[in-house]
């Protein structure tokens, strides 16, 4: 389940997981279709956590194969911290370098609890979002530049700088921008966007916009919520139209499927969910959206669906044909296809798409990354399944889909557990 500090003001549901503890066999769960597994890096080495504790959001990679992440607690002040995993030659080894650590002051003026996945520019510079902390108490957006002995770290914006905080508060997911789908870093002069999930006109989250100008920048809230709550991550499609879900609200109240026209940013619900009796089109969608070169969207949702318990589905939204379930979890005995996926869709060179459950799977219930193949007609397997016992120091806590390399190697992330106690770490699956 999703590890979410209640900041003031800050509220969620969490959804209901099934628990099904199955028998162990192994020390980190059992891999499908030929994946292996190995951690990479483990949180928790040091005292009090200090290199950092419960990594939440989706990794970043570099072209060196450099991965780049955020831990929410943990670091120096407790307050989470900003890592760089290098790897040796052989990238047989990494080792973690700390960039950031949050709450250097009292206060936290320069933000607290980073939860985000971050984003490069073209000029080595990473760009991140943190959920508390700032000169308002309500979040941050920061930049960090490599310099000769280090980086360096600057606000971009902090939040509720507005009366009301009508600029938005609690920024809780990354940026989207131009080019992203393909993989291409951030030019540094198109447009950010992403979404707070309070504040804004209505007090009910927003959609907001950063355009660079100059050595300064110009922020604005291109549209407030006032049906759906609680917003997810927002991808920006080629044509320049922006597409979204929120978490909860809208007809149903079990959250909505939204597009913002490009431009107005006028506002469209593609899909309410729990549309149809029982839920069986999902409900309490989470992560961000993938979209493939027809324009056809993919995303999760943690709960809902006609598997053999209500544990999720995987939905897909087509410019013709609207709204779709394609895959629903629990589809098999004792859920070990996964059940509660959280952390939204990617899709490789193939059009397959991966993801993650947050539980399920074949090992004490630690959670799965599995693939969809198929197209017209879509099939799943799972090609890892997580240990959810402490003795195997397999970790749990999957929130976040996994980043994709050249040669089809998985890196993501466990929120909870690994081989020093409840801090999380860093994974990688190999075909």
């Amino acid at each position: 389940m999703r590890k979410l500090l209640q900041l003031p003001g800050q509220h969620r549901l969490s959804a209901i997981a099934t628990a099904i503890v199955l028998t162990l066999t192994g020390p980190h769960g059992a891999s499908a279709a030929g994946y292996s597994y190995k951690t990479l890096h483990a949180f928790c080495k040091e005292a009090n956590c200090a290199d950092g504790k419960d990594p939440q959001a989706s990794l970043l990679m570099d072209a060196s194969g450099n991965l780049y992440g955020t831990t929410l607690e943990g670091g120096k002040y407790g307050f989470g911290l900003l890592f760089k995993l290098i790897p040796n030659a052989d990238k047989s080894k990494y080792t973690e370098h700390i960039l950031k650590n949050f709450c250097a002051n009292a206060g936290c003026p320069d933000g607290s609890y980073p939860s985000a996945e971050l984003i490069m520019d073209v000029d080595g510079n990473l760009y991140g979002t943190a959920r508390g902390g700032g000169e308002y108490g309500n979040g941050v957006v920061f930049k960090m530049k490599p310099v000769a002995n280090g980086w360096t770290y600057g606000i971009v914006h902090s939040f509720c700088h507005d009366a009301g905080c009508t600029d938005g508060r609690f920024p809780d997911t990354g940026f989207t921008y131009a080019g992203q789908i393909s993989g291409a870093p951030w030019d540094e002069s198109s447009p950010l966007f992403a979404t707070t999930n309070s504040g804004g006109a209505n007090n009910q989250g927003s959609v907001y916009k950063l355009s660079p100008n100059g050595s300064n920048w110009t922020y604005q809230v291109i549209h407030s919520f006032s049906s759906g709550m609680l917003a997810g991550p927002v991808v920006l499609t080629p044509s320049g139209d922006l597409f979204g879900i929120t978490e909860e609200g809208g007809k149903y109240g079990d959250g909505t499927l939204y597009r913002l026209a490009a431009g107005t940013w006028s506002e469209t619900t593609l899909h309410n969910f729990c549309a149809e009796a029982n839920c069986t089109d999902g409900y309490y969608p989470y992560g961000r959206l993938a979209v493939d070169a027809a324009g056809n969207l993919f995303g999760t949702t943690s709960q809902g669906g006609s598997g053999r318990v209500a544990a999720g589905v995987v939905f897909e939204f087509t410019p013709g044909s609207g709204y779709s379930v394609i895959y629903n979890f629990c589809s098999r005995p004792d859920c070990g296809d996964g059940s509660d996926p959280q952390g939204g869709m990617i899709m490789d060179a193939g059009g397959n798409l991966i993801g993650t459950t947050g539980v399920g799977g074949k090992r004490a219930d630690g959670g799965t990354v599995f693939m969809l193949s198929g197209g017209n007609r879509w099939t799943e397997r799972v090609l890892h399944s997580f240990c959810g016992l402490n003795a195997c120091n397999g970790g749990t806590g999957l929130e976040a889909p996994p980043v994709l390399d050249k040669s089809g190697n998985l890196f993501g992330v466990l929120m909870d557990g690994g081989p020093n106690g409840d801090g999380g770490s860093v994974f990688e699956l190999s075909p």
